[in-house]
């Protein structure tokens, strides 16, 4: 390749460099702005699917039985979204929940679509 087919070939490509930096740089979000917005972080223990009667018929003391093992991880949720599992435990005589999976972000962002 000859002197002047580099020179050509090196000003070409710093534009495309350029353009994707820019790029780069717009399509990553400024999180500082949106990191002070609260979220309802809910834990889902289990879920059971009754008839109208059976719930009608509940009184205290009814245990419900759920679709889930007593040992079974559960589903941390921000906003309605799952964004973790974990696994509950008693801290200082309260039900707590220990993390033990985080959702990774690009399945955080699939969720979202």
């Amino acid at each position: 390749m000859s002197e002047e087919e580099q020179q050509e070939a090196q000003q070409t490509a710093q534009p495309q460099e350029q353009a994707q930096q820019v790029a780069s740089t717009e399509s990553q979000p400024n999180l500082e702005a949106i990191m002070h917005i609260p979220l309802e972080v809910s834990v889902e223990l289990g879920r059971v699917r009754m008839p109208l009667h059976e719930v009608m018929r509940l009184s205290r003391g009814t245990v419900l039985q759920l679709h889930k093992e007593a040992n079974a991880t559960v589903e941390i949720l921000a906003n309605g979204t799952v964004f973790a599992q974990g696994e509950v435990v008693k801290a200082d005589g309260k039900l707590g929940v220990r993390v033990t999976e985080v959702v990774s972000p690009a399945e955080r962002v699939r969720a979202l679509a």
